[in-house]
């Protein structure tokens, strides 16, 4: 059975780690990696029992290990002595893990990335650092502060790393006192994004309903006063029927009138083809 499906190699063991004990967690079996369930002793009722289940998370965690050093691990007498091992070689040098990790996430920005894939690269980050560096929690209240800088140090990354797209939301968010929380500032942010996305898939139904909307105002206010096209004239086109507000030459053409400009030049077409056509036959009559 596969607890993990990539295997320790020595620069995973945080994320192995963890994966690991929270498959043994949900199995009910992590007490045999901490050495809270302690070996009964020889003989009595439950040590055939345990020697089973220690077996089986034994065999689970050196399935977990990377085949081109997992050799060195079979002939540990427990599951508890196997985790000790491997903590021992991988999880106790934290002091270059902190420092790889502080340099990444000072150096991670946006880019091409959505804002939704930039913030979850950030997060990652983020826990593994709090994993290999856990805030001290104390009931006196002296570590909140604390907590609070760290806090606003994310908020601060993930600012900073947004492209230069985001300048106003950003400048909102951070004129904001108290200063939000990164959860807060990134709700925001991709609220921002979603909003942008919409108006460039819809670009033209955006335009043409703006315009459709300023024509519909324009008409209901002509049809309560009352007001005869025939008096209204434009002082851009100077054509007569309609004012500048809703001049067709400023705005952008509607759909519904390029339909029908096109229609109307179309029979204008037949109908000038009927005439000259009509011409030509009586020329040829009185000829004859």
């Amino acid at each position: 059975m596969m607890l993990v499906s990539v295997p320790v190699n020595g620069t995973n063991w945080l994320s192995w780690s963890r994966a690991i004990r929270r498959s043994l967690g949900a199995k009910s079996k992590l007490g045999f990696l901490t050495g809270e369930c302690v070996k009964p002793a020889m003989g009595t009722e439950g040590y055939e029992p345990w020697i089973k289940a220690d077996c089986m998370v034994d065999s689970w965690i050196l399935s977990a290990i990377s085949k081109d050093t997992v050799q060195a691990y079979m002939y540990t007498e427990s599951a508890r002595s196997l985790w000790i091992d491997l903590e021992s070689r991988y999880g106790q040098c934290n002091g270059p893990l902190v420092y790889q990790l502080q340099r990444e996430i000072a150096s991670v920005t946006q880019g091409n990335l959505n804002v939704v894939a930039y913030f979850t690269r950030l997060k990652q980050l983020w826990d593994e650092l709090i994993c290999l560096e856990p805030p001290q929690v104390c009931l006196c209240g002296v570590t909140k502060p604390v907590i609070n800088l760290s806090g606003s140090h994310c908020l601060m990354h993930f600012l900073m790393g947004l492209n230069e797209s985001f300048d106003h939301v950003r400048s909102q968010i951070l004129v904001m006192d108290p200063l939000p929380d990164v959860n807060k500032a990134f709700s925001m942010v991709v609220s921002v994004e979603r909003q942008r996305q919409v108006q460039l898939d819809y670009p033209g139904n955006v335009i043409n309903t703006a315009m459709q909307v300023r024509h519909d105002n324009v008409q209901n206010f002509i049809t309560r006063k009352g007001v005869d096209k025939k008096l209204l004239c434009c002082d851009h086109c100077h054509r007569q029927g309609h004012t500048k507000e809703t001049c067709f030459k400023i705005h952008g053409y509607l759909d519904w009138f390029k339909g029908t400009n096109d229609q109307t030049k179309r029979f204008g077409n037949e109908g000038a083809y009927t005439v000259a056509a009509y011409v030509q036959k009586t020329d040829a009559r009185n000829q004859a």
